[in-house]
């Protein structure tokens, strides 16, 4: 299959599993509607949507391009933390520049979670506005080695001011690495955040970010919101199973899936079942 199919796949199937937006479904739902003040979904801009997930704990979707879910969660000592990104620059800066004023950081820390753009597209606006970037070595790697054709190939498949974004975007490395194989631990004002190698699956690098003190996974593309697979041009059908079923032992209560609704422990085994049907039609 060409690039371009695969990149055309990637979009067409990220929207068929409702990118559109992001509601909370399953058990997770009942520890977000506990812990969280009285606040309904609104609006960053015409693009991100935001909503509270539980204290101090943001959901933000990216809703062009690719539906795109973002993980805010602001930390005791002021710090807040994003995971992943919005896929573009100008989209990035929007998330930013609402994190600064809205929740009065004292550093904002940035993890990569894959290679991919909804995962790293928020880079240039990252370093820009002096935010920190995490990455592990392996999506530093391929960031470096496939990031420029996946970047031409995206843009050649979009139009209008989209496609003009996309070919503006500058590609920009994490400022910090860590080796995937022994993850990194962050900790602000004696909360930890947890960043985890489960082993390949949606792409060779993807990472998790667990957040112990409120039992909330950020999945990303790893992690499925709906019963499709989506893009799986990068992705090892193989070992995905057995990356899913690293994080199992978390035990955490919400778990946001790089794309679509969040849930709880039942979207596991709904990403289980999705991988398994699609390595069956392989």
């Amino acid at each position: 299959m060409r690039a371009t199919t695969l990149v055309v796949a990637f979009v067409a199937l990220c929207f068929a599993a409702g990118c559109q937006g992001a509601t909370i479904t399953g058990p997770g739902a009942a520890r977000a509607a506990a812990d969280a003040p009285a606040a309904g979904p609104g609006r960053i801009d015409e693009e991100l949507s935001v909503r509270t997930l539980a204290i101090d704990t943001y959901l933000v979707v990216h809703e062009p391009f690719v539906g795109a879910n973002v993980l805010v969660a602001k930390m005791p000592d002021g710090a807040v933390v994003i995971c992943s990104s919005p896929f573009e620059t100008e989209a990035s800066r929007a998330l930013v520049g609402w994190i600064k004023k809205t929740l009065k950081p004292a550093r904002i820390i940035a993890v990569n979670t894959h290679f991919h753009f909804d995962g790293t597209g928020g880079n240039e606006a990252y370093r820009e506005l002096g935010v920190e970037i995490y990455a592990s070595n392996l999506t530093q790697r391929l960031l470096k080695e496939k990031g420029a054709a996946v970047q031409a190939e995206s843009a050649n498949e979009l139009v209008g001011t989209e496609h003009d974004r996309m070919l503006a975007m500058k590609i920009v490395y994490a400022d910090h690495t860590f080796d995937e194989h022994e993850g990194l631990t962050l900790t602000f004002g004696g909360e930890e955040v947890r960043v985890i190698y489960p082993g390949a699956g949606h792409s060779a690098d993807n990472v998790v970010v667990f957040f112990p003190a409120r039992s909330v996974l950020f999945g990303g593309c790893m992690i499925k919101g709906s019963a499709s697979v989506g893009y799986i041009g990068h992705a090892d059908l193989e070992h995905w199973e057995a990356a899913v079923d690293n994080v199992r032992g978390l035990g955490a209560r919400i778990v946001i899936p790089g794309h679509g609704p969040v849930g709880g422990a039942e979207l596991l085994d709904l990403t289980t079942s999705v991988v398994r049907k699609a390595r069956a039609h392989r």
